[in-house]
């Protein structure tokens, strides 16, 4: 496996957390549905007017049905999540996202036959040590919507499974290609959860319309294609990453700050993904041909 591919994974992960963070900021005037729809129709339009300029190729209408299946499962993923991250504060819902590699390891275990490492399962063990600490510390002030914690535990359900979906079907199409099909399929189911009562744009959503498309489609991209050459298993490591992103969004635009916990869970994932690091490079160089020695 190359390191490349995890390092795209990384890059995709940071821009998803960014569009996360415009997402909670959306929260103030759209339902979930809304905000989902935004969410992938402004990524259909970046990515059609990409692969029309760039003369990229389209999605293959013959994979039609494995795209629904992905819009579908995104669909489902997008509103858990984006109602639990405007009920919860941005940090929070991102640890309780974290339950999804437990889940993306076993799929690539029973459904890719992948065995990882004791190297690479300790460093899960960490992030998922990790993320505990920073559910049971972190601060929950403005936490106490049930309904936002309900949400936010089942979406990693979904999420493991769209991730081991688009894994399955990474050869499928180009990356650009496979991110249009689900973000086009996902936008027209939403249509009409998400149209009625869609309120007129106030000053502060015009900025904010285009940007979540902008930073799902690219965010997107780049993971599609790390996804390529990064087993299933070593995602997790990817995704705990995705806290500190999660914490600094949080800070920044939110003034949310997180307890001494956080900080010491942060650690631990940052420990985890060093390690990880160090199991993917050892991987590549055991995998890589041998060229033979002269004779």
């Amino acid at each position: 496996m190359k390191i490349g591919g995890l390092l795209l994974c990384f890059a995709g992960m940071a821009l998803l957390c960014a569009m996360d963070a415009v997402a909670k900021g959306l929260g103030a005037h759209l339902n979930a549905f809304q905000i989902g729809f935004v969410r992938y129709g402004g990524a259909a339009v970046w990515l059609v007017l990409y692969v029309a300029l760039a003369r990229q190729s389209w999605p293959k209408l013959g994979n039609w049905r494995r795209h629904v299946l992905r819009g579908l499962l995104m669909v489902v993923t997008a509103c858990l999540f984006f109602y639990g991250v405007t009920h919860l504060p941005l940090a929070i819902a991102t640890a309780l996202a974290m339950s999804a590699p437990i889940y993306v390891s076993l799929f690539g275990i029973v459904f890719f036959k992948e065995r990882p490492s004791p190297v690479l399962a300790i460093a899960i063990v960490l992030g998922i040590i990790g993320s505990a600490v920073m559910v049971i510390g972190g601060d929950a002030s403005g936490a106490t919507d049930i309904t936002g914690w309900i949400a936010g535990l089942l979406a990693p359900i979904t999420y493991a499974a769209a991730i081991v979906l688009l894994k399955h079907h990474a050869d499928d199409d180009s990356a650009v290609a496979l991110t249009l099909s689900t973000a086009a399929v996902a936008a027209l189911v939403l249509v009409p959860l998400a149209l009625p009562g869609f309120p007129a744009p106030v000053d502060q959503m015009w900025w904010q319309l285009p940007l979540i498309g902008f930073f799902g489609a690219c965010g997107f991209v780049l993971l599609t294609t790390g996804l390529r050459t990064t087993p299933a298993s070593s995602f997790a490591i990817v995704d705990y990453a995705s806290l500190l992103w999660a914490a600094a969004f949080g800070f920044v635009f939110f003034a949310e700050v997180p307890q001494l916990r956080f900080w010491i869970g942060g650690a631990l994932i940052v420990a985890g993904c060093a390690l990880g690091m160090v199991a993917t490079s050892r991987a590549a160089r055991v995998t890589e041909p041998q060229t033979p020695a002269a004779s």
